[in-house]
């Protein structure tokens, strides 16, 4: 689990829920964000995902992770 994870875990502005996996879920704009452990950032990071809801960002992360993995 790295700092920044721990980081987006704890911060009240961001009301992130668990997720399957480990992950941590949240609103992002107008869609959902689902991040996983090893997240660090956008850039540097290719454990997260977005989706119009929150459903469609666990499957989008499932894919993303099964593809990348």
């Amino acid at each position: 689990m790295t700092a920044e994870f721990e980081q987006l875990m704890h911060d009240p502005d961001v009301q992130a829920e668990r997720g399957p996996g480990g992950t941590l879920i949240f609103l992002d704009g107008s869609g959902y964000c689902v991040v996983g452990p090893e997240f660090v950032s956008v850039e540097e990071s290719d454990c997260y995902a977005y989706g119009e809801t929150r459903e469609q960002a666990i499957a989008n992360y499932a894919a993303r992770i099964r593809v990348e993995g």
